[in-house]
């Protein structure tokens, strides 16, 4: 199956919101994000596991190699600033249990 697209909240300098509710990591067929450059994840854990965010962009014919993120117990991380012409248009994020969620916002 396709991987499962978590759709990022936009902010603005204008209007505040609502934090958005998290979306669950589908660990099975992964997640893709829409990523317009200025793309941020809060990646947030119960109880320990691992987010690897890969890139399907090649920079010179050389894939951008993966990020893995890896957490030792409830505990939340933030990551952004992949840059378009680098890391793609999506990122690929796949979430090593569906205890780990996710809120993505792009500025």
């Amino acid at each position: 199956m396709p991987a499962t697209l978590i759709t990022p909240t936009y902010l603005d300098h204008k209007t505040a919101i609502v934090k958005p509710t998290p979306v669950a990591c589908d660990p099975t067929n992964g997640n893709r994000i829409p990523n317009g450059g200025h793309l941020t994840l809060e990646m947030i854990a119960a109880a320990g596991g691992t987010v690897t965010i890969a890139f399907p962009n090649k920079v010179d014919g050389q894939t951008v190699p993966p990020l893995t993120y890896t957490f030792t117990g409830a505990q939340s991380r933030m990551a952004g600033g992949w840059p378009v012409n680098i890391y793609g248009s999506e990122v690929l994020v796949t979430g090593s249990v569906n205890t780990i969620t996710i809120v993505a916002t792009e500025a």
